[in-house]
């Protein structure tokens, strides 16, 4: 089978987006995958979103969850939905990363059969960095350790080998997580050599801690304990993420409260949280 016989969904999670940026993700989409599952986490927005849907064929679905429930549910519902749908593989996005032109094409051109690779990624360019580039590669194709779930393209086969997205992690992390647990069934993480995905994580300032140029973030208390709670729980889950690699992240994150944050005492409190008391 050609990989341009392969059924392709895409599947985004919604919580309170903004409508010009999401009408600018879902016609991005729209132009190269026509089939759109929107799961979404209890927006507030929710009727705006339904008036925008509704400009749109009948490709697109939404799902409306009453509450919350994360991320990671959110990237579940969407799998098994495309699972008892018959799709191949899913396209997953956030509402407001915006995909490039041609990168399905490039997806499809890669699918192989038989074939050992679990998740497919591109080329990223992130807004909150300045003058942000993307590096072509010399290669095509390059086998990568992780990627960030906006933009991927897994294999339903293959995320159906694994124990799924973790849905206690709700937020942070859940990206890294899905990447090991494929990884460690024997599938490959591979990024083509195309520019697939303009992204971008919050609302980021750029700073410099002595010689290296960082994001500042300013998250809510609330994240930042699952930043702190998910990099522990990755590393006692995946001992392949490493000790030092653990030590690097907690110690960055701390470092960026006790630096450039405001209201340190209540993110050092979620830090301390995160950290401690959660098993």
């Amino acid at each position: 089978m050609s990989g341009n016989n392969y059924k392709i969904l895409a599947g985004i999670v919604t919580y309170n987006p903004s409508i010009d940026r999401f009408k600018e993700c879902l016609d991005a989409i729209h132009s190269q995958v026509k089939d759109v599952y929107i799961f979404d986490n209890g927006s507030e927005n929710i009727n705006e979103i339904e008036c925008l849907i509704e400009k749109y064929c009948d490709s697109l679905i939404l799902y409306r969850n009453k509450k919350n429930a994360g991320i990671a549910t959110a990237l579940a519902r969407i799998m098994e939905y495309a699972d008892r749908n018959s799709y191949d593989w899913v396209l997953s996005m956030d509402q407001d990363s915006l995909l490039q032109k041609g990168i399905i094409d490039a997806y499809r051109n890669s699918i192989k059969m038989p074939s050992n690779v679990g998740m497919f990624t591109c080329l990223i360019k992130d807004r909150n960095f300045e003058d942000s580039k993307y590096e072509k590669q010399s290669k095509a194709e390059i086998d990568v350790k992780y990627c960030i779930t906006s933009g991927a393209l897994t294999s339903v086969d293959a995320y159906k080998k694994t124990s799924g997205y973790d849905e206690d992690f709700f937020i942070d992390c859940v990206d890294f997580d899905i990447c090991y647990s494929l990884r460690e069934v024997g599938f490959r993480i591979i990024r083509v050599n195309h520019f697939g995905l303009l992204h971008e994580v919050g609302q980021g300032e750029n700073r410099r801690f002595l010689w290296k140029k960082i994001v500042v973030y300013h998250e809510k208390p609330k994240r930042i304990y699952y930043l702190a709670r998910n990099t522990k729980r990755l590393y006692k889950k995946h001992r392949s993420y490493g000790l030092l690699r653990l030590i690097k992240k907690e110690a960055a994150l701390l470092l960026r409260i006790i630096v450039y944050e405001d209201n340190k005492k209540e993110k050092l409190s979620a830090f301390c949280k995160g950290i401690l008391l959660d098993s």
